[in-house]
């Protein structure tokens, strides 16, 4: 079983460094990033500095998230494009080990992004003089488990539609989409629109503000984190009730995948 799993992530592993795609994403990412932290290498404030750090560790966090979406989906998708799948299945491969180590070898990459993220966004601080909060290492390790959601999420979408709709439908319907929906369509009934139709769309953005995942589970709770980058001893066990999230949702998504692959007939 290790055998397989080390031979899976090393092929993926191969996959994510050839990928001309990945690397374009990144390419831009950085190009991004770097154009939107210009104008903090000319100020001298630290205010100046401190707001410059905070808008550039938020637009990597963003990369960050759609970088690790992208990685599961691509490396899922591709397999599953090029019909290789019933070949890796024969060697013999179990389905559950070759989704596990895409999983899994996805989450290092996460995993490592963010490292990389971490180190310079602490380079970054000292460089402007900027106090290194435990609030930066709260936000990059709540952003990477909601990272681990989002892979979870698209290696499922990967599962049983094409790359192309999986990421379209990601993006447009997710549940804060549905949350503003149902916000929406509670104000209208509150202002008198109590029409059969405005409480049946009521009920349906409910229904799917609940059923589909959420990115940020705790966000409320940890909005004031992101923004003051100080964190409160009672503060750290929302890092532990969203991984606690994140594996729920991986566990859903990881056995919902397995059985798309079987109706798909790659099983």
């Amino acid at each position: 079983m290790t055998e397989l799993v080390q031979a899976n992530l090393r092929a993926d592993f191969a996959y994510y460094r050839r990928s001309r795609l990945l690397l374009a994403f990144m390419l831009v990412f950085l190009l991004l990033t770097s154009l939107s932290s210009l104008p903090a290498f000319f100020g001298d404030s630290g205010v100046q500095s401190f707001n410059a750090l905070q808008e550039i560790v938020s637009n990597l966090n963003i990369c960050l998230m759609l970088l690790s979406g992208g990685v599961a989906l691509f490396v899922i998708s591709s397999h599953l494009r090029n019909r290789s799948l019933k070949m890796v299945f024969t060697k013999p491969c179990k389905p559950s080990v070759w989704l596990a180590s895409a999983f899994l070898s996805a989450v290092i990459v996460a995993m490592l992004l963010h490292l990389v993220v971490l180190l310079s966004a602490v380079g970054l601080s000292y460089w402007w003089h900027v106090p290194v909060r435990p609030g930066l290492v709260f936000i990059l390790t709540d952003n990477l488990i909601a990272s681990i959601g989002v892979i979870a999420y698209l290696t499922l979408l990967a599962s049983v539609a094409h790359p192309a709709v999986a990421a379209t439908f990601a993006l447009i319907f997710n549940a804060d989409m549905f949350y503003a929906a149902h916000e929406w369509t509670q104000g209208a009934l509150q202002s008198g629109h109590a029409g059969l139709f405005m409480r049946i769309l009521d009920k349906a953005f409910d229904f799917l503000y609940l059923a589909l995942p959420m990115v940020q589970a705790f966000g409320k709770q940890t909005e004031t984190i992101y923004q003051s980058y100080r964190v409160t001893h009672g503060s750290w066990k929302y890092l532990a009730y969203a991984l606690g999230y994140a594996m729920i949702l991986s566990a859903f998504c990881y056995l919902t995948s397995l059985y798309a692959l079987q109706r798909r007939k790659y099983i």
